[in-house]
């Protein structure tokens, strides 16, 4: 397998067994170290229900662009008396446990976590990686456009707070879900074969009757 699973899971634990923590960061920029987070948030799928959710914003103790506060709605007034990341980061690890780490674009996700971790000294993640944008290709091949926006539309989710983490965390949990019970019912039900899927190395799966 290309991907780690998390240390506890079994690799043929059955999806509905899986706690999956599905991650949206809203950041200064495009990539550490110079851009630092402003918002997280997260929420548990278990059982593939939507369960508890974390969600705070974080002073990035740099100033936020006019571009970003445009896209995101978040300004610097609004985060100059929030945590920074050094002191968020250990309440989300111990959310996170050892789940399977979900985001869309998820390695844009984990490379801003493990930039901040290194800078507390802390070791990186050992969460297992799932990413919606990788299993969006293989199972929507044909959609123009693989982004959150373009899928929720897709798949009619709602997304009410877009370019905020909740609402995009939220959106993806839901993208995720659909995900999960699709491959189920064409037999890739073990966590596993869902981690191999998004990286082609299971076939993709056909009906039953085909």
């Amino acid at each position: 397998m290309s991907e780690t699973i998390s240390l506890s899971i079994a690799a043929h634990t059955p999806i509905e067994e899986v706690r999956f923590s599905v991650l949206d960061l809203e950041t200064t920029g495009g990539a550490p170290p110079e851009h630092k987070i402003t918002e997280i948030a997260a929420y548990h799928v278990d059982g593939l229900r939507i369960t508890d959710e974390f969600v705070t914003l974080v002073n990035p103790e740099r100033n936020i662009p006019a571009f970003i506060t445009g896209l995101t709605g978040i300004n610097e007034k609004m985060v100059k008396d929030m945590p920074p990341s050094r002191d968020v980061l250990p309440n989300l690890q111990s959310f996170l446990g050892d789940s399977i780490l979900v985001a869309h674009h998820s390695q844009f996700d984990r490379r801003f976590l493990e930039n901040e971790l290194e800078l507390m000294g802390e070791r990186p993640l050992i969460n297992g990686d799932l990413c919606t944008s990788r299993l969006a290709r293989r199972i929507v091949p044909w959609l123009p456009s693989k982004s959150l926006g373009n899928l929720a539309a897709f798949f009619g989710i709602s997304i009410p707070d877009r370019h905020r983490a909740a609402g995009d965390a939220y959106a993806t949990s839901e993208l995720l879900i659909i995900f999960l019970n699709y491959l189920k019912s064409r037999g890739l039900d073990t966590i596993d074969q869902v981690m191999q899927f998004q990286h082609g190395e299971m076939p993709y799966p056909t009906d039953a009757d085909d």
